[in-house]
């Protein structure tokens, strides 16, 4: 199954009824409303991006499942005249301004080849990803779903990214975040955990920020 960032539907309407009402009450949903971003996750990367300093002066930045596109406008955004966006899903995206999309696998050997196309000569100073497995409700499924999608990202980071590049990474707890943490750790010159405001406090959502790769792709 693609691993991309998906939601699982509501079961029954009384659910449905209670995910609407929550999103009616959602302060970070009513302000992306509000400022015109696609999704409320966009203020979680806003707030990464300010704290972190993550956009490169020149370079590539690649947005791995990037729709519906709130990642990708704050990129876009940010991003200077040095900079260029490539963003991936499986799923289609509307257009943003300033960002080539890409639709596919990320770990398709043909996609691999489209975005190191688009990349072209620029270093890549920034990978991002946002994404979630298809929940099933059994933990330990989810918990090794969520955890294989982080491990591919990782590879995929390692594979394209620049010395000195950055990578941000959903995960989730529940299992294996420590050895995943000391993994990166022998790949960046830091490693932090961080949960953003906009992040909702009862989802066991996390994001790690790696900064200074140590060795450049090859």
């Amino acid at each position: 199954m693609w691993p991309s960032r998906v939601w699982a539907s509501s079961k029954g309407s009384a659910s449905s009824r209670r995910y609407m009402e929550r999103q009616l009450r959602d302060p970070w949903v009513k302000r992306a409303a509000a400022e015109q971003f696609r999704a409320r996750s966009s203020f979680k990367l806003l707030e990464l991006i300010d704290k972190h300093r993550l956009i490169p002066r020149a370079g590539c930045i690649v947005d791995c499942g990037a729709a519906p596109g709130g990642w990708s406008q704050v990129v876009a955004q940010r991003m200077g005249a040095g900079n260029r966006l490539v963003a991936i899903d499986l799923l289609p995206m509307a257009p943003v301004g300033g960002a080539q999309f890409i639709q596919g696998d990320f770990l398709d050997p043909a996609v691999k080849a489209q975005v190191r196309a688009s990349i072209g000569t620029l270093p890549v100073g920034l990978v991002l990803s946002d994404m979630a497995p298809a929940f099933t409700g059994h933990r330990s499924v989810d918990a090794a779903r969520a955890m294989d999608l982080c491990e591919d990202v990782v590879a995929f980071a390692d594979e394209v990214l620049a010395h000195d590049g950055c990578l941000v990474l959903k995960f989730f707890m529940g299992g294996g975040e420590a050895e995943l943490r000391q993994a990166l750790r022998a790949m960046f010159r830091s490693v932090a955990v961080a949960k953003p405001a906009a992040s909702r406090k009862e989802s066991a959502e996390n994001y790690l920020v790696c900064v200074g790769k140590l060795h450049g792709a090859s």
